[in-house]
Protein backbone atom coordinates (compact mmCIF):
# COMPACT_ATOMS: atom_id res chain seq x y z
CA UNK A 1 0.00 0.00 0.00
CA UNK A 2 2.87 2.51 0.47
CA UNK A 3 3.32 2.67 -3.33
CA UNK A 4 -0.02 4.49 -3.67
CA UNK A 5 1.34 7.34 -1.57
CA UNK A 6 4.29 7.60 -3.92
CA UNK A 7 1.89 7.83 -6.85
CA UNK A 8 0.08 10.75 -5.22
CA UNK A 9 3.31 12.57 -4.58
CA UNK A 10 3.37 15.95 -2.86
CA UNK A 11 0.08 16.93 -4.53
CA UNK A 12 -1.78 14.40 -2.41
CA UNK A 13 -0.45 15.98 0.75
CA UNK A 14 -1.19 19.51 -0.41
CA UNK A 15 -4.76 18.66 -1.40
CA UNK A 16 -5.53 17.62 2.19
CA UNK A 17 -4.94 21.12 3.49
CA UNK A 18 -7.96 23.46 3.77
CA UNK A 19 -5.85 26.37 2.52
CA UNK A 20 -5.35 24.52 -0.78
CA UNK A 21 -9.09 24.14 -1.33
CA UNK A 22 -9.78 27.75 -0.35
CA UNK A 23 -7.16 28.99 -2.82
CA UNK A 24 -8.37 26.56 -5.49
CA UNK A 25 -11.99 27.71 -5.06
CA UNK A 26 -10.97 31.35 -5.18
CA UNK A 27 -9.02 30.91 -8.41
CA UNK A 28 -11.75 28.80 -9.97
CA UNK A 29 -14.37 31.39 -9.01
CA UNK A 30 -12.26 34.20 -10.41
CA UNK A 31 -12.14 32.45 -13.79
CA UNK A 32 -15.68 31.04 -13.99
CA UNK A 33 -17.74 33.83 -12.44
CA UNK A 34 -17.31 36.32 -15.33
CA UNK A 35 -18.25 33.61 -17.84
CA UNK A 36 -21.31 32.62 -15.84
CA UNK A 37 -22.33 36.27 -15.39
CA UNK A 38 -22.04 36.91 -19.14
CA UNK A 39 -24.19 33.85 -19.88
CA UNK A 40 -26.81 34.63 -17.22
CA UNK A 41 -27.27 38.26 -18.22
CA UNK A 42 -27.45 37.75 -21.99
CA UNK A 43 -30.67 39.08 -23.49
CA UNK A 44 -32.48 38.70 -26.76
CA UNK A 45 -32.27 41.59 -29.18
CA UNK A 46 -35.25 43.91 -28.69
CA UNK A 47 -36.85 42.98 -32.03
CA UNK A 48 -36.74 39.26 -31.19
CA UNK A 49 -38.10 39.88 -27.72
CA UNK A 50 -41.03 41.83 -29.16
CA UNK A 51 -41.78 39.01 -31.62
CA UNK A 52 -41.58 36.44 -28.80
CA UNK A 53 -43.98 38.46 -26.64
CA UNK A 54 -46.47 38.63 -29.53
CA UNK A 55 -46.19 34.85 -29.95
CA UNK A 56 -46.78 34.45 -26.20
CA UNK A 57 -49.98 36.50 -26.46
CA UNK A 58 -51.14 34.20 -29.26
CA UNK A 59 -50.28 31.16 -27.09
CA UNK A 60 -47.41 30.08 -29.35
CA UNK A 61 -44.46 31.19 -27.26
CA UNK A 62 -42.94 27.73 -26.76
CA UNK A 63 -43.10 26.92 -30.46
CA UNK A 64 -41.55 30.28 -31.31
CA UNK A 65 -38.62 29.63 -28.94
CA UNK A 66 -38.06 26.13 -30.36
CA UNK A 67 -38.00 27.55 -33.89
CA UNK A 68 -35.57 30.29 -32.81
CA UNK A 69 -33.19 27.71 -31.31
CA UNK A 70 -33.36 25.58 -34.46
CA UNK A 71 -32.53 28.54 -36.68
CA UNK A 72 -29.67 29.66 -34.43
CA UNK A 73 -28.14 26.17 -34.39
CA UNK A 74 -28.22 26.01 -38.20
CA UNK A 75 -26.52 29.40 -38.56
CA UNK A 76 -23.77 28.49 -36.05
CA UNK A 77 -22.66 25.36 -37.95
Amino acid sequence: MPWCFLALGPGGLVAQRPSFWIEFGARLGKVLLPLAWRYATARMPLEEEAAWRQAERRGQGDEWLKQRHRVRRKTQT
